[in-house]
């Protein structure tokens, strides 16, 4: 199996296919939104059901290499409960679900895709997995913000980022009990990535906490101008 290529072809093919298919669709939902609705509620059915199908596939694909603990089942990896969040949103088109999938799916998904923590390339499965489940949250943040018309309401970045950090602080707590790594709080990933630019533990925990308010902030700043938009 090839080794994955960092800004190569194939990453730069899959990054232009996501880009691609996130226009497409938020398009198709927005011109639905004006007639029968139909299309608008398939796309939304259609993607939770592949995010849930992909999520149970990448659990299903660690089985023969490591196994599945009690652990891996939970969503501790934030990428894991982004896509939780998404499936919720898409179906539910809950104000909150919508909210949080806007931020993270805009931000620490986005930053994932561009530094993959990937050592294999396509077809490999570990590969096809996670930019398939990340390329279909970011995909859905886009469609439930501006093809469904699901607006982020007044304070929306600043609830996302307490949340975030609430979320981050548990699985501080559970790294500390057990020796795990979730959200790579203990240690940086083994390949490289933007926290490595972020100085050394404990630093780059802090620094990505500043990064994530001001991502957050910058999110929120279109519809901080148009304060007459729709919100579920």
């Amino acid at each position: 199996m090839m080794p994955f290529h960092r800004y190569g072809l194939e990453h730069g093919i899959t990054l232009a296919l996501v880009v691609a298919v996130t226009l497409l669709l938020t398009w198709a939902a927005r011109r639905s939104r004006r007639g029968s609705g139909r299309t608008h509620s398939a796309i939304r059915f259609i993607l939770a059901a592949l995010l849930a199908g992909g999520l149970g596939f990448a659990l299903a694909n660690a089985l023969p290499l490591r196994g599945i603990e009690w652990l891996d089942i939970l969503p501790l990896h934030l990428c894991d409960l982004a896509v939780l969040v998404a499936v919720w949103a898409l179906l539910s088109r809950s104000s909150t679900a919508c909210e949080l999938l806007y931020f993270w799916g805009l931000s620490g998904t986005l930053i994932a895709m561009v530094t993959p923590d990937v050592d294999r390339g396509f077809p490999d499965s570990r590969c096809l997995a996670f930019f398939g489940l990340h390329g279909a949250v970011a995909i859905a943040a886009v469609v439930m913000v501006y093809g469904a018309g699901v607006r982020p309401r007044p304070g929306a970045n600043l609830r996302v980022f307490w949340i975030t950090n609430a979320y981050a602080l548990l699985a501080g707590l559970i790294d500390a009990a057990t020796g795990e790594n979730y959200l790579y709080l203990r240690s940086k990933p083994s390949n490289s990535t933007i926290l490595d630019v972020m100085g050394p533990w404990p630093w780059y925990i802090l620094a990505a906490d500043a990064v994530a308010f001001g991502l957050f902030w910058a999110l929120m700043t279109p519809f901080r101008v148009r304060p007459d938009a729709r919100r579920c």
